[in-house]
Formats: structure tokens, sequence, C-alpha cells
């Protein structure tokens, strides 16, 4: 009897954890100009990469750019549940590092008016924390 109890008690904490997909309603975005830190994080290295970014969004497209010389590009974006998709439009060189360009798919989060994206990219979690910039 014990046995059984203590089963369902388990079957019940795990269906209590199941992950919750959180949907992101687009009309909820608010457009503006968005600022904060970028983190990539090496997990082959245990290193850390910071910069300070900005990004301004229209309607379907966004324009950004960071502390970092490389770090800046301009394209449309696409926001689907809970996820947003960057297409940058600039040409880049082959010297250029591609885990500093805002490109590609993020997990997207949207929390009062703050902005949380992350993406892995093969060994590297890159995260950007941003915050909603009061427009003047």
């Amino acid at each position: 009897m014990n046995r059984i109890a203590l089963f369902l008690a388990f079957a019940l904490f795990l269906i209590s954890c199941e992950r919750k997909i959180e949907l992101i309603d687009p009309t909820t975005f608010k457009t503006g100009t968005y600022y904060g830190e970028k983190t990539i994080q090496n997990f082959s290295t245990n290193n850390f990469a910071r910069d300070t970014i900005t990004i301004k969004f229209d309607s379907v497209k966004y324009l950004y750019s960071g502390s970092w010389e490389l770090d800046y590009g301009k394209g449309n974006y696409f926001i689907s549940n809970d996820s947003i998709e960057f297409n940058d439009e600039l040409f880049r060189n082959a010297m250029h590092s591609w885990n500093w360009i805002l490109s590609g798919k993020y997990k997207f989060r949207l929390i009062d008016d703050s902005l949380i994206l992350s993406q892995r990219y093969y060994n590297q979690l890159i995260t950007y924390r941003l915050t909603k910039i009061a427009e003047q």
C-alpha cells in the first residue's frame, strides 16, 4: 500500500513539474528601442564575453548596435509562439565572428518591459537581457 501511495505521489510530482511553453502573442510585443547586455558563454572553455547592445524594433524591421566594432546589423524579424527569428541583411566578410551577429532563431521571453533572448550556438549560449527605453 505504501508503495502505491509513493508511486502516486511521485507521478503527481512529475505531472506538476511538466514544463509549460510560454506562448507569446505578437500583438503584446511593444516596438521601440531596447537596451541591455549580451552574454556569450562558451561551454568548452567556460569563458564569458559581454557586450552592451541596443536594438530598435519597428513593426517588422530591426536595427541593432553594440559596443564592439563588429557588433551591428539590421534586417527583418518574426515572432512566433515562444521564439523570435532575425534575418540579418548586411554583408559580412569571412573574418567576422558569426556568434556576434543577431541572426537566426532565439527563444523569446517578454516580461513587462523586459525582453530576454537566448540561443544555443554550437558549444555556446548567447543571451540578451534587454529593457525597453522610454521614448522621448
